[in-house]
This record gives C-alpha cells, sequence and structure tokens, in this order.
C-alpha cells in the first residue's frame, strides 16, 4: 500500500510539472486563454507562488480586472515574496484600477490609489514612473500644485527615458525626463523656491532644446513671479522672437503692463488674439485686453472685449467672474445704448477689427505686400498635407497657398473645407522669403 501511495504521488508531482511546462509556453505564446485554464488548476495549491503570478499574468493581459482585483486584495506575504508574483500585482492595480479612473474619479481617490501602489516599493523606474506619471498629469489638471512638488520627488530624474514619446501621428514628443522637469519647474514657481525653477529651467533648455519655448517661459515666469519685471521682458522677447504662440504673447503683454507700458501691453495682447481661432482658450486675454482699455479710457472697446469674453464663457456654459458682469454693468451705464453689440458675431468682428488696428495693420488696399500688415477675410480650401507634420495649407487661390498650424484649424474640419481667415505676415526659412500665416481660422 505505502509503494501504491508513492507512486501515486510521483504521477501526481509528474503531471503538475507537465502542467505548469505547457502553461508557461502557452503564455510566452500570448495563447492566454488557453493558460489561463492550466493557471487555474495549478493555482488552487496556495503554496505555488509561480502558478499564481502566471494566473494574474493571464487575467492582466485578457483584461479580466474584475478577477484579478479581487485576487490581489489581500496578496499572500508568500506570494510577494516573488518579484514576478509582485510586479503582476502592481501591474493590476496600475491596469486595472488607476488607469481606469476617470475624469468623474475625484483626485483624493486617484492619490490614494496611486499611493497603495507605490506602498507595494516596485523597483523598477518605468513601474514607478507610471504611477507617478498618471498622478501629476491629474494633479496639474487641477493646479495643485502641492501635490505635483511632492510626487515629483517621488523619482530621480536622472533615471528617466530621454526617448521621445511619440504622438498618435507619429510625431515626435515629450520625452519622460522633460515631463518631469516641466512639472517640477511649474511646481516651484507657484509653490516653491523660484531660483531654483530658474536654474532648472535653464538647465532644461539646453537639454530639450525641441520644447526650448516651454522651458524659456517658464524662466520668464519665474521672474515675472519675482518681480524681475525687467528680466521678464528680456526673456519674453527672446522666446516670442521665433515662437509666436498666443499665450506666449499674452504673458509678455502683462509684464508690459505691469512695466507701464500700456500701448507695448495693447499691441503685443492685441497680436496673441490674433494669432489663435480658438475662443475657448484665450477668454481670459479677452477679459485682460478690456480692462487695459478701461485703463486707456477706450471704454466702447473694453465694453466689447467683455462682451466677448462673457459670450464665450456662456457658450461654453462657464461662470462670469464678478469683476466681469460688474464692470460690464458699469459701463452699460456710461456708454450710449446705440453703441451696445451683444451678439457674439458682431462684437467679435469688431474686437479683431480693433486688433487690427491696434497692431498697425492696414487695410484693403494695402494687401500687396507682406511688410504692409494684414490680410482680412480671405478665403480657400483646405489642403492637409502630410499627416506627420504640424503645419497645413489653404489655397486662397490658383496660385497662392498660406501655411497655418493645424492646432489653428477649428475643430473636426475636413479637406477641401472652405474656410474663411485673415493673413498676417511671416517668413519661409526653406524658401528664404517673406510669406503669409493664416491666423482667425473659420468655417467660411
Amino acid at each position: 500500500m505505502r509503494d501504491d501511495a508513492n507512486q501515486t504521488a510521483v504521477i501526481h508531482s509528474t503531471d503538475r510539472y507537465d502542467m505548469s511546462q505547457k502553461a508557461n509556453e502557452l503564455r510566452k505564446n500570448k495563447e492566454f486563454e488557453n493558460a489561463l485554464v492550466l493557471y487555474r488548476k495549478l493555482s488552487k495549491d496556495s503554496s505555488d507562488s509561480y502558478s499564481a503570478a502566471g494566473l494574474l499574468h493571464c487575467l492582466r493581459k485578457l483584461k479580466q480586472f474584475d478577477e484579478a482585483l479581487s485576487l490581489c486584495s489581500e496578496p499572500s506575504r508568500t506570494h510577494l515574496a516573488l518579484d514576478w508574483y509582485k510586479n503582476e500585482v502592481i501591474w493590476v492595480f496600475i491596469e486595472g484600477k488607476l488607469n481606469r479612473l476617470d475624469d468623474t474619479a475625484s483626485l483624493e481617490d486617484l492619490v490614494r490609489t496611486a499611493e497603495s501602489i507605490l506602498a507595494l516599493q516596485p523597483q523598477d523606474t518605468t513601474t514607478k514612473w507610471t504611477v507617478v506619471r498618471r498622478t501629476l498629469k491629474a494633479a496639474k489638471s487641477k493646479s495643485r500644485w502641492d501635490l505635483v512638488f511632492k510626487w515629483t520627488k517621488f523619482v530621480d530624474p536622472r533615471d528617466l527615458s530621454t526617448k521621445p514619446i511619440k504622438d498618435d501621428r507619429g510625431r515626435d514628443g515629450w520625452c519622460d525626463k522633460s515631463i518631469w522637469y516641466n512639472c517640477r519647474i511649474r511646481s516651484l514657481i507657484e509653490i516653491g523656491n523660484k531660483e531654483e525653477a530658474i536654474q532648472l529651467a535653464q538647465q532644461a533648455t539646453d537639454l530639450f532644446p525641441k520644447q526650448a519655448k516651454f522651458f524659456g517661459r517658464l524662466e520668464a515666469l519665474a521672474n515675472l513671479q519675482l518681480g524681475r519685471l525687467i528680466e521678464a521682458d528680456r526673456l519674453y522677447k527672446k522666446v516670442s522672437s521665433t515662437w509666436r504662440d498666443w499665450w506666449i504673447l499674452h504673458e509678455h503683454g502683462e509684464v508690459l503692463q505691469k512695466l507701464g507700458k500700456s500701448q507695448d501691453a495693447l499691441k503685443t495682447m492685441c497680436q496673441a488674439a490674433l494669432s489663435s481661432s480658438k475662443l475657448e482658450t484665450m477668454v481670459s486675454l479677452f477679459s485682460d485686453i478690456g480692462f487695459l482699455c478701461l485703463e486707456m479710457e477706450l471704454k466702447e472697446d473694453a465694453r466689447n472685449h467683455l462682451v466677448l469674453c462673457k459670450n464665450v464663457r456662456e457658450q461654453q456654459e462657464w461662470s462670469i467672474p464678478e469683476t466681469v458682469s460688474s464692470t460690464l454693468m458699469e459701463l452699460n451705464s456710461q456708454l450710449p445704448a446705440s453703441n451696445f453689440l451683444t451678439d457674439l458675431k458682431s462684437v467679435l468682428d469688431a474686437c479683431r477689427s480693433f486688433w487690427s488696428r491696434s497692431i498697425g495693420t492696414e487695410d484693403e488696399a494695402t494687401r500687396s505686400s507682406p511688410k504692409k500688415g494684414i490680410k482680412r477675410a480671405l478665403k480657400g480650401k483646405l489642403i492637409l498635407g502630410s499627416s506627420e507634420k504640424p503645419f497645413c495649407f489653404i489655397s486662397a487661390s490658383a496660385n497662392e497657398s498660406i501655411y497655418c498650424l493645424k492646432s489653428d484649424l477649428p475643430r473636426d474640419i475636413a479637406i477641401g473645407t472652405l474656410l474663411e481667415f485673415d493673413a498676417v505676415p511671416s517668413f519661409d526659412k526653406k524658401k528664404n522669403k517673406e510669406s503669409w500665416k493664416a491666423v482667425n481660422i473659420r468655417p467660411a
């Protein structure tokens, strides 16, 4: 009888070994459903940490997160001694819980989940950075700079990758290390040591030349926060000489206003307004132009810009700042009712005309040379070109195509759509000649 029992045990052990080998082979061949069947049988032995890890791996790859999470709710200490098992538990929590938290989840819930994952002490930098980056993104979107400051301390930037991350169109974007620098610098500007922020921004500008405008802007912003207005002005001029993004011009205008250069500030802010067609992103710019006009006794133009700000906010179902509402009431009581513009189109047209006048552009009769200002109310069909390029063209005539940035296009615009736009002077570095850039692009 004893010999029979030993023989049965040997057979059982042999079958288990063969089953384990087969399960591993199926898993490595990515046949996860078939491997899962075997791992379920093998993991009934509570002492088999390797099979428990294989089971979690297959469940994770098959996105059966509910079952995987239930198995990880109270992970075995014995199993956690196996690095593979611990790593699978960590990635089940990342993929099955952290990454599944949507915009409706509170920042507090996300942070608690991320903290519970880091409590498992992931050793791999990529794993740890995945958790940290997800938390930084959420905290940054809520302007919780205290959390951004805290979580940038959880990784060493020297360990992060400098390989650019591809975007949806296959283009090179930011790398992990540059993202860390951006978050760290911004948090230092908001709540930390601004001198340290300046040093890091200078380092980042040298390390990441493709993101130089962002880090140059952050250096300027830190100087602005320190009250070094002349240095901030110099830095904004340097950045905006190459990159004419509306938000950079807007911030430069604020610096000029603080320096008492109201006319230069107004011109720069109007250039900013003409540099983008996405009204909903520029509501703070419109109100700033409005209040600046009020300081300069341009009350009708002030009112138009505050109405524009109000109308765009209402269109987006956003609240109206009290300063905007109260100032509008005061201006309405002072200005003739016959001059009031209320609908979005008419007030936008009035503001665009004001922007063009303020930057010294001329009228329709002076279109012939790029040196003579802006071309207004042009029409043409969209030519998208290469999907890998950030720019495209609008065919304004048989012989002329106007350059524009894809980021300035209205949403959901198809190739061949007839568009109306303004054109501002530009320079074609490739052809080494003056050219035009389309702005204020809208459906015709």
